[in-house]
């Protein structure tokens, strides 16, 4: 019985790592251990949460950091989706299905803790498979990232072609004549480029100063046309908000927004 004991932990020990923090699943049979996992809370209450591996990024949305069950698929605001190293995108919403369970919101040190599964639909192609998913001491808010490494310079939000992008990585920058702020997974990024003395207003990407493109993870993208709504912009603190659309060639970016401080 003793021996019986022992294999049943030694095998429960191979299936599920305790690093703190952690974040992996079964993806379609095959092991999926995020190398980092971060969360962050939402304007509006809700919870993203992002692990990343070399290529690779897993994220989860629930509408609130509530110990409880939350369903995703169809028009649901809770959703998961797998960016792949070719940069496909998987979502659960609309055509997927799934749970996320959140069984510990410690908002004393901020931390999420819970287990997810979900079938993640790449339209018309394929569907991903997502079982035993477990995340685990998850960090949000402020301190999220190791001593060492730059903190994102705020949140960065959009929709390619319809499905969510929740960047693992913001940055912004003060380049001398412009402002540059990018959202990015492992393998995608979204960049919007605006003049350093810009105010509040709409604004063209087709005009002097604003650009935008879109990077799947082989080839860049220039948006052909699109807007740039400036909703606040404070050179003295260094922080600009606002949303964004535009078209390039072959991809849609949508229901942008960011909210950052530059340096």
């Amino acid at each position: 019985m003793l021996l019986i004991l022992a294999v049943v932990l030694f095998n429960g020990c191979e299936d599920l790592e305790t690093n703190t923090p952690a974040m992996q699943g079964s993806l379609d049979n095959a092991f999926f251990e995020a190398t980092d996992a971060r969360a962050s809370e939402n304007e509006d209450g809700s919870f993203t949460i992002i692990g990343i591996t070399d290529n690779e990024t897993l994220t989860l949305k629930v509408a609130a950091g509530e110990e409880r069950t939350y369903n995703l698929g169809g028009e649901s605001p809770n959703y998961a989706s797998f960016e792949n190293s070719l940069g496909n995108i998987y979502s659960t919403n609309p055509e997927g299905e799934g749970q996320v369970i959140i069984s510990n919101w410690d908002t004393t040190n901020e931390t999420l803790s819970g287990t997810f599964r979900f079938n993640a639909v790449l339209a018309g192609l394929d569907t991903l498979n997502v079982q035993r998913g477990v995340f685990f001491e998850v960090p949000y808010g402020t301190g999220i990232v190791e001593e060492g490494t730059p903190p994102n310079a705020g949140t960065f939000l959009a929709e390619i072609d319809g499905t969510p992008f929740n960047p693992f990585t913001v940055t912004a920058v003060d380049s001398g004549n412009s402002i540059v702020i990018a959202g990015s997974t492992s393998s995608t990024t979204i960049l919007i480029r605006m003049p350093i003395d810009v105010m509040a207003g709409s604004y063209s990407l087709t005009e002097i100063g604003f650009q935008a493109s879109y990077t799947d993870g082989v080839n860049t993208q220039p948006a052909t046309a699109g807007t740039v709504l400036v909703v606040e912009h404070n050179p003295g603190q260094r922080r600009i908000k606002g949303t964004f659309s535009f078209e390039t060639a072959s991809t849609t970016i949508s229901l942008g927004q960011f909210n950052v401080v530059y340096e």
